[in-house]
């Protein structure tokens, strides 16, 4: 039998915890930052596109690609868009950072 780090009473279903929304911080490159309730069951790619809607509204950021990243976790490797927010390992109080998706091109 192998050791497991899981709840041996688990039935495999998510806790009542896991089910409810949470704040998160989203920034911006430049510095400009927003408190964000998501929840476990969200898409990266929702969680993007609402912060992206939010900082171009308010001129903070120029249209255009983006995609976030989970500083917390040492690397900066962008969130798989199609994962949710439980799956991409993002809990409450993170901080998430938005970085534009275009090729940077020294000019």
């Amino acid at each position: 039998m192998t050791s497991s780090k899981l709840d041996p009473t688990s039935t495999g279903t998510p806790a009542p915890q896991d089910k409810h929304p949470f704040k998160v911080t989203v920034r911006t490159l430049a510095g400009h930052s927003r408190k964000e309730t998501v929840k476990p069951t969200d898409t990266v790619r929702e969680v993007t596109a609402d912060a992206v809607k939010y900082f171009v509204h308010r001129g903070q950021l120029p249209e255009g690609g983006y995609a976030l990243t989970l500083p917390r976790t040492g690397h900066q490797a962008e969130l798989d868009p199609t994962a949710t927010v439980r799956d991409a390992g993002i809990v409450e109080d993170d901080v998430l950072v938005l970085i534009n998706r275009a090729p940077q091109v020294d000019g």
